[in-house]
């Protein structure tokens, strides 16, 4: 058998940087292939040729021997080609339903003559989800499966999945990796590109790993290791750092009976130099509780103390004059404009006639500084950060949040999107501003970062803290096996009486199905052992 897509020689550059040096790849039918490397290597740049958006420099492709080159989205759509992309967007006034059958020839029919069938693929993918949800009023993630689901509704043969599941939850990418193996039964082929190494093993039947603008090896999934991986992506052995610091008795943060929309009553502390991590399902009730201290979301305590004086917030302004930063999981709320320069979006202090030249030296060297520390690849600090890599602005976001002055950080899913160096450098770099005195609140959905970068860990359930230990005396699969109990059948977002009715319905008609199914199989299976047994008297 053929292969379903062959690329050789692919090449580009940007702003004359080279990103693509001679790319060379053969995705297979039928299989999930993974794409790894460290930021800034190019990967998403491949998927954008192979998707249409850019075109290549010089190189080739075929789609089952036949010439591919595509000039836009659209023709590659057209000749099988789907995609989710790294920094996707959904117009928010579409309900879930639209959004699912946006791509093909039913985009244009209304809602209510699609929920049904989206219903449908939502039960088939196992994604809790109303159909008549708007967009809009979906978490990121929730949107991700959204957009995974989609797929399942599009004639595309070749599936390219750049990056979705940064901030999913254990329950969300279990839906997302059912949903490949779908596409994956049915044919089409799936290439998963992702940071979390385990994941991608888990997942795939091979691995490409990219490095400095080529794929320098191919490894078979079932036998290879994080480590090789690791190693085959930088070069050289990367290892993944435990968090070493001891924090102070003091207490810079606590809070008594927190009560919200979704918590029924939380009780926490913070040290001074500690990092507290809060894990748990998706609507267990920690944004909640991050939303009551950065005054994002309304919270009623008992008590709420700050360096041991009680404090009042009711908005974020409030948070910051107690010198309470938030580091936001949505890409948009980071503060760094995308047409800013490099340099502008980390200079606290600004340049220009106002600003004495020696503090603009100092502070050019402190920003070169940084950006080596991060390993952001980039050719010149005048650069635009739209230019960077998904994963160097994230850096670079990071790099202006943790320079900034403050005594307690939030940082919500930091790593997202951030290769195994890069954790490790910003790793480094917390635990330097905890060794000198500040004090992090960290949400993160990678249990292992979770607990390499904590001291203690909350896991939250139904509202509460349902468990709160030490983090070196628990591991991730101990995590991951509390948060599925924590994980109840989730409730349907959005969901309402009629919906609600609808998905019972549905599922109780694909249950049948599936019960005729394999009754069909099981007599055709007895036909077999009749006849076999016939041929032999």
């Amino acid at each position: 058998m053929s292969d379903l897509l062959t690329v050789r020689g692919v090449t580009k550059a940007h702003a004359e940087m080279p990103v693509l040096r001679g790319i060379d790849l053969d995705i297979r039918p039928g299989e999930v292939l993974g794409l790894i490397g460290a930021n800034g290597t190019g990967k998403s740049t491949l998927m954008s040729i192979i998707s249409g958006a850019y075109r290549a420099d010089s190189g080739s492709m075929l789609i089952e021997d036949e010439a591919y080159h595509p000039i836009d989205k659209a023709e590659a759509r057209g000749l099988g080609i789907g995609i989710i992309e790294q920094n996707f967007q959904i117009d928010g006034s579409l309900t879930v339903a639209q959004a699912i059958y946006r791509n093909t020839y039913q985009a244009d029919r209304p809602h209510e003559s699609l929920r049904r069938q989206a219903q449908w693929l939502l039960n088939e993918a196992g994604v809790h989800i109303s159909p008549d949800a708007r967009i809009g009023h979906l978490l990121r993630p929730e949107m991700g499966l959204v957009e995974a689901v989609r797929l399942l509704a599009d004639d595309a043969q070749i599936v390219l999945v750049d990056e979705v599941a940064a901030t999913f939850n254990v329950r969300e990418i279990a839906d997302l990796h059912f949903i490949t193996s779908r596409l994956t039964r049915q044919g089409r082929s799936v290439v998963y590109i992702s940071h979390r190494l385990h994941e991608v093993k888990d997942i795939t039947n091979r691995i490409a790993i990219l490095r400095e603008g080529v794929i320098v090896d191919i490894q078979k999934s079932a036998q290879t290791t994080t480590e090789r991986m690791a190693e085959a992506m930088f070069g050289r052995i990367v290892s993944r750092d435990k968090r070493l610091t001891t924090h102070s008795p003091e207490i810079v943060l606590r809070a008594t009976n927190l009560r919200g929309e979704t918590l029924k009553g939380v009780d926490f502390e913070l040290h001074r130099g500690e990092v507290l991590a809060f894990v748990g399902p998706r609507h267990s009730g920690i944004p909640d509780i991050v939303g009551a201290i950065t005054g994002d979301r309304p919270g009623t305590f008992d008590e709420f103390e700050v360096f041991g004086q009680q404090r009042r917030i009711t908005r974020p302004e409030d948070a910051a004059a107690l010198r309470i930063t938030y580091f936001s999981e949505d890409d948009i709320d980071l503060g760094v404009s995308q047409d800013e320069s490099i340099a502008r979006s980390l200079m606290s202090g600004g340049w220009g006639a106002d600003v004495d030249f020696d503090d603009e030296v100092a502070a050019l060297r402190d920003i070169i500084g940084m950006l080596g520390r991060f390993q952001v690849k980039a050719k010149s600090i005048l650069g635009k950060v739209d230019a960077l890599s998904g994963g160097d602005q994230q850096k670079i976001a990071l790099a202006r949040f943790m320079s900034e002055d403050c005594d307690i950080m939030i940082l919500n899913e930091p790593t997202r999107g951030l290769d195994m160096s890069s954790r490790h450098d910003v790793h480094k770099m917390l635990s330097e501003l905890t060794e000198s005195g500040k004090s992090a609140i960290l949400l993160s959905t990678d249990y292992e970062d979770a607990l390499d970068w904590s001291d203690r860990v909350c896991v939250v359930r139904d509202g509460l803290v349902w468990r709160n230990t030490l983090s070196k005396d628990t591991t991730a699969d101990q995590l991951t096996l509390w948060a599925r109990e924590a994980e109840k059948r989730p409730r349907r977002v959005w969901e309402d009486d009629e919906s609600s009715a609808l998905a019972e319905e549905l599922a109780a008609e694909q249950e049948a199905e599936e019960s005729e199914h394999r009754h069909q199989e099981e007599e055709l299976d007895r036909q077999i052992v009749t006849r076999a047994s016939r041929a032999f008297i």
